[in-house]
């Protein structure tokens, strides 16, 4: 395996993630999903395909290709495959080739929106402000060989043909809705149709709880226009940084407030209240050209921060850079606002992307085709969902299950499992009577008291 973490740790959370789909009764919804493929008497169910993607998630496979004979004849997948070994990686490669648009239309309405509700469920979900974050991701491809592939900027600065996964999370944790389009799609338009299908889904009484986080490609007259509409919060950072240096000084006498940052230079800042924001809206004529037209919003509160000009070397430009936002500055003063709103949304080590980067291998394609990309990046989604499901109900446990797919065989023992050894065996998971999860894993395991591992210790 190519896989970074055990073997045995994978096969857990793997296990952890059919457990987890059987209690939300969403194991039969997927084989819904069409696939347009020949169909053998004998052959796989959709969703006995889409079990084997997911485990190919959780073994962090590059390419369909790392799925190996050992893998596929695991005695726990070919229960939950009733009785048969894992289709073979052809078969898969064939399953996303034959996706299209039904099969994506499909898979997001009968499996991932109700798994992803679970989400409004979660502590997150509960108390005075519940932040959504909106933030998008270039995943680069091979030249023009990938379908529905454009140019477009990528994350190291650069431009190169890919992909782009736009996100709405709930505290840069728990997935509520994506979009995949080429690289060249602008973020505000791909977020407004995430943000629509968002509110039909939401609660009216929870809207008002809501405040919608993003970056400057979200801080625009459009976009505040369309979160208006469903009477939610946000704080956006200003689109452009020349209107935060107007803002600045056009407002000399205003009194300025000092944020102290570590390891960077001190940011004064000025709380202007409401202001008008001027932007400019983009309309398609007839003739398919574009009208340009000025447009304005009436901002709540607009927060300007400036770095200390005493502080940044001679031959460097002071930042400057402008919150928009509604937020009340009796709860958020421009330093909280700052710190306590706006930065969560990106720079952490929890943040949602560098999760889909590191334990799903998103950059990673699995196909050639467009829906076929579409299909492995919306099964991410549903093993982040299930991975922060499994989080939440070991947290709350007393003893926990370590987060994340890193967790080892040896950490599995400390929460209540014994780890022994036997020179014709290999390992075996002795469960324990006095174990929190004595049951769980006896169903997991499929066996009465223990379960032999096939790998060496």
């Amino acid at each position: 395996m190519t896989s970074s973490h055990s073997e045995a740790s994978a096969n857990l959370m793997q296990e952890l993630y059919f457990e987890t789909l059987d209690k939300l009764d969403l194991l039969e919804p997927l084989n819904q999903v069409p696939f347009q493929i020949q169909q053998r008497r004998k052959g796989f169910r959709p969703g006995q395909r889409l079990l084997s993607l997911l485990a190919a998630q959780a073994q962090r496979c590059p390419c369909l290709t790392d799925w190996t004979m050992a893998h596929r004849l695991d005695s726990r997948l070919q229960h939950w495959l009733g009785g048969r070994p894992a289709p073979h990686y052809s078969t898969l490669s064939r399953t996303l080739a034959a996706a299209d648009d039904q099969t994506v239309r499909v898979l997001r309405q009968t499996v991932l929106v109700p798994l992803t509700d679970q989400a409004f469920l979660s502590p997150q979900a509960v108390g005075k402000w519940v932040f959504l974050d909106v933030d998008n991701k270039a995943i680069p491809a091979e030249g023009e060989t990938y379908e529905g592939t454009a140019t477009g900027r990528m994350a190291d600065g650069g431009y190169s043909r890919g992909y782009r996964l736009h996100l709405i999370s709930l505290d840069n944790l728990w997935p509520l809705e994506m979009e995949f389009t080429g690289a060249n799609a602008h973020a505000v338009p791909s977020a407004m149709v995430m943000f629509k299908r968002l509110m039909h889904r939401v609660h009216g009484s929870l809207r008002k709880r809501m405040v919608v986080r993003g970056d400057s490609n979200h801080g625009c007259v459009r976009f505040i226009r369309f979160v208006d509409r469903y009477h939610v919060g946000y704080v956006l950072k200003c689109y452009n940084a020349s209107t935060a240096r107007r803002l600045w000084k056009a407002h000399p006498d205003q009194p300025r407030l000092r944020v102290s940052r570590p390891d960077k230079p001190d940011l004064l800042a000025i709380d202007l209240g409401p202001t008008r924001i001027d932007g400019m809206t983009r309309r398609k004529r007839p003739n398919g050209q574009q009208r340009r037209q000025s447009c304005h919003v009436m901002v709540p509160r607009v927060v300007v921060y400036h770095e200390d000009p005493a502080q940044v070397e001679p031959d460097k430009k002071p930042e400057c850079f402008a919150l928009l936002t509604t937020l009340p500055s009796r709860d958020f003063a421009p330093a909280e606002l700052l710190e306590t709103a706006y930065q969560p949304r990106a720079g952490d080590i929890e943040n949602l992307f560098c999760q889909l980067d590191q334990a799903y291998e998103i950059t990673h394609l699995r196909s050639r085709t467009f829906h076929g990309n579409y299909t492995f990046v919306m099964l991410s989604m549903v093993a982040a969902t299930l991975t922060q499901l499994i989080r939440q109900d070991a947290v709350q446990a007393d003893q926990p299950i370590p987060p994340g797919l890193q967790e080892t065989l040896v950490a599995a023992a400390d929460c209540g499992l014994r780890l022994e050894h036997h020179e014709e065996t290999g390992c075996v998971i002795v469960v324990g009577l006095s174990s929190r999860y004595t049951e769980t894993f006896r169903r997991a395991l499929r066996c009465a008291w223990q379960h032999r591992f096939r790998f060496a210790a």
